[in-house]
């Protein structure tokens, strides 16, 4: 991070930092691919905190591109080793010598065991490892490993990602053992054990957007020259049209990235695999303006609250593994309560108690004289409850507390969505090429459709009410780049429930109109919570950024403030491009079009078991059916008509490199094939 603060003699901007760090429950800071002066030492000897090196030449600055793609093979001299250890040895906060970042295959490195040895011999009291990520599992001569757990998003489908070893197989081994064997209809992947702990590289980067506005201030008020991007953000916001009601937007951005740490940290602490993490990064930098950090680039907070941070990144903390957040009426669920600890004298006994509540308690209970004298990850309860009979939609919160018998007490909490049962006799006119909406009853002034094409002008031309399921393999070209262009195509970008991370992906949160859908029945508070995961994910989203007409928006998406920096390397793009963030996107919207009504949504309905789906497809088939429905947008058939056709022979949406391998959600950490498809696919555009 950038560290600045009011008083900057001496070491007080490394303890300002410290502190922060430690009042959000961090022990270990680890510097990515430099060491910290003198006065971070002192800092973190006296505030009491530990200190993760990475050892390079003098003067020699970090290439992230050409490091991350091919690793780094220019090594420091024995010379500048003997003087860091010189310079460390007597710093009680110095814990771990690494070589550098990301290095490829370190295991076959000469080069990097005659560092691990000269280091061993000249300071055998320090931890050593090579590199964080990329290292083979079965290298020796490491104290521990760093390693890549996958750039998933740990919920649903891949809710196991930080406890299997799928992901480690890219990186190899050094004894060249066959990792992924296939066969005809058949495929091995080999098992991986560690032998030494294990900890998570750079999880938890999940962005959001930034106070521009108090930023700015902030600078001028310690006469600091602002990083050019903070002006050039506000321009942006400004012509974006998001400066009203731009703290509800901040907040909601904000919001979204607590939620997705929340997932993450939890997901590494159930994990029987890890035994820690490395979290990028705990504060903003100056020198780009995407956030990531829990705290700004003054390491002031900006928004982040350490009680409930602490829930979940604490020495102790509880954690109810729940198998999903949405659920039928009545439907009954079994949640292993763990406790993940790690003291050297915890508190040797506990009472447990749990609340289910929405509008009123549904359950709750206590179990008192529970054993928890035991450091690690281990069970203390399992939960079966029964769901309560809902009428309408309610959301609900499991809470969790264990009072320990010395005073203390951790506790934590989750929001789970109960749906009722829904039939879905749908009353309308369906013209489906999917086989997921099926009607019961015909109503031929209602068209429920997933076909762009004329005869869906000519409905709206003759006054019909229409719903536009848009799902089109167009959106996902990147599956199939020989296809040819639809007639018709909205400027959609494929979706994926992910928080961006960096700069990859496009959701930093969004809102919805609550009145409308609870009304109708789907349970919202306003924003995009986990009740929204499977409509969310594998959708299609739209840019409404040159739509014609304003038109309103019943469920949107905020995109990312930030750059694809492989646009502005790679490609030599500007750093910031309009049509590239802070997009208008949205999942739902209405028109009048012609002589008709339009609802579009991009929403994937496929998963037609899923209660939150059904109750989301009914909602809206409920609304485009009710008076409320009176679009204030309007479009004459001929222009909306005009747009779609400009669209589809613009070509297919190509977002950026890394945002491509966010899509495909198909490998945990880009390959190289990945990487070289990716740039030919987007140079198709350039030449």
């Amino acid at each position: 991070s950038d560290i600045i603060a009011e008083d900057i003699s001496d070491n007080a901007e490394y303890r300002k930092n410290i502190r922060m760090a430690k009042s959000y429950g961090y022990n270990t800071i680890r510097f990515h691919s430099v060491i910290p002066p003198e006065e971070c030492f002192r800092a973190a000897d006296e505030e009491g905190i530990l200190i993760h090196i990475e050892m390079r030449k003098e003067n020699d600055d970090y290439d992230n591109l050409e490091e991350m793609l091919y690793g780094k093979n220019d090594f420091i001299t024995n010379d500048a080793l003997l003087e860091i250890i010189h310079s460390l040895y007597n710093h009680p906060s110095f814990m771990v010598y690494c070589v550098g970042n990301e290095i490829r295959e370190p295991g076959k490195k000469p080069r990097v065991k005659e560092i691990r040895d000269f280091i061993k011999k000249n300071d055998p009291t320090r931890l050593f490892i090579d590199t964080c990520a990329h290292g083979e599992y079965d290298r020796d001569g490491v104290d521990f490993d760093v390693q890549h757990m996958g750039y998933f998003f740990p919920y649903a489908e891949h809710g196991d990602m930080f406890s299997n070893t799928d992901n480690l197989l890219c990186f190899g081994t050094v004894n060249n053992r066959e990792m992924v064997k296939e066969e005809e209809n058949a495929k091995i992947r080999r098992g991986i054990a560690f032998k030494r702990p294990l900890i998570a590289h750079e999880v938890c980067h999940y962005t959001s957007w930034r106070d521009f506005y108090a930023l700015k201030e902030k600078f001028e008020k310690y006469n600091i020259p602002a990083p050019w991007w903070v002006d050039e953000e506000i321009k942006m916001i400004e012509a974006k049209g998001y400066k009203d009601n731009f703290a509800e937007t901040l907040q909601i951005t904000k919001d979204f990235q607590f939620r997705c740490w929340k997932t993450a940290l939890e997901g590494i602490r159930s994990s029987n695999l890890l035994s820690g993490f490395h979290m990028l990064q705990f504060a903003d930098t100056d020198k780009y303006e995407n956030s990531n950090g829990v705290v700004d680039c003054f390491d002031d907070p900006h928004g982040i609250s350490t009680e409930e941070f602490k829930k979940f990144n604490a020495d102790t903390v509880v954690l109810a593994r729940l198998p999903k957040q949405v659920f039928n009426t009545e439907e009954t669920v079994k949640i292993p309560v763990l406790l993940s600890q790690y003291m050297i004298n915890p508190p040797k006994k506990g009472d447990f108690s749990y609340k289910l509540e929405g509008a009123k308690v549904y359950s709750q209970s206590t179990l008192t004289d529970v054993d928890t004298y035991k450091s690690g990850l281990y069970t203390i309860c399992t939960l079966e409850i029964k769901l309560p009979k809902a009428e309408k939609a309610e959301k609900l919160t499991l809470s969790c507390k264990i009072d320990f018998e010395d005073g203390t007490k951790c506790e934590n909490s989750w929001e789970l969505w109960v749906f009722p049962k829904i039939q879905n006799n749908i009353t309308a006119t369906v013209k489906m090429d999917g086989d997921y909406i099926e009607s019961t009853n015909t109503d031929e002034g209602f068209i429920i459709t997933d076909r762009l094409n004329d005869e869906l002008f000519e409905d709206l031309t003759n006054g019909k009410t229409v719903m536009l399921i848009y799902r089109t393999s167009w959106t996902r070209h990147l599956l199939d780049k020989t296809q040819k262009a639809p007639k018709y195509a909205f400027r959609a970008v494929w979706d994926r429930y992910k928080g961006v991370i960096w700069d990859r992906g496009t959701i930093n949160g969004g809102k919805d109109d609550k009145e409308i859908l609870n009304k109708y029945g789907f349970i919202t508070d306003g924003q995009l919570n986990f009740q929204y995961y499977d409509l969310i994910n594998d959708s299609d989203k739209i840019n409404l950024d040159d739509f014609p007409v304003p038109v309103k928006s019943i469920v949107s998406c905020l995109d990312k403030s930030s750059r694809d920096r492989f646009d502005a390397t790679k490609f030599r793009l500007p750093e910031l491009m309009y049509d590239r963030t802070m997009r208008h996107f949205s999942y739902v919207f209405e028109m009048k079009v012609g002589g008709g009504k339009l609802l579009v949504c991009g929403f994937n309905l496929t998963n037609k078991e899923n209660p939150a789906v059904k109750a989301m497809l009914n909602t809206l088939i409920n609304y485009c059916k009710s008076s409320d429905f009176d679009p204030k947008a309007e479009l004459s058939v001929n222009s909306l008509k005009s747009y779609l056709e400009k669209v589809a022979q613009s070509g297919p949406n190509k977002e950026g490199m890394m945002t491509q391998y966010w899509q495909l959600d198909a490998e945990p950490v880009e390959s190289m094939s990945y990487w070289k498809e990716s740039e030919e696919y987007l140079k198709e555009d350039l030449q």
